[in-house]
C-alpha cells in the first residue's frame, strides 16, 4: 500500500461483507475485533469510532446468511 488513510471500516479495502460471508461458511465461532478506527470529532473520539465498527460487525454478522 503506497499510501495508507485510516478510514471506517465500510470505507477500506476490505469487503466485510464477504469476509463475514466466508467466515459464516467457514463456521467461524471466534472473535472478530476491529484494528484501527479513524477518531470522531466528538467527546470520546477513539470509542466513538471503534463503537461504529462495532456496530457494523454485529450488523453483518446478523443479516449476513
Amino acid at each position: 500500500v503506497p499510501y495508507y488513510r485510516e478510514v471506517f471500516i465500510d470505507e477500506g479495502d476490505v469487503d466485510m461483507r464477504k469476509v463475514i460471508r466466508i467466515l459464516k461458511a467457514c463456521g467461524y465461532q471466534g472473535v472478530l475485533i476491529p484494528d484501527h478506527t479513524p477518531h470522531m470529532s466528538c467527546a470520546a473520539p477513539w470509542h466513538a469510532g471503534m463503537a461504529y465498527a462495532m456496530g457494523y460487525m454485529k450488523a453483518l454478522l446478523d443479516c449476513t446468511v
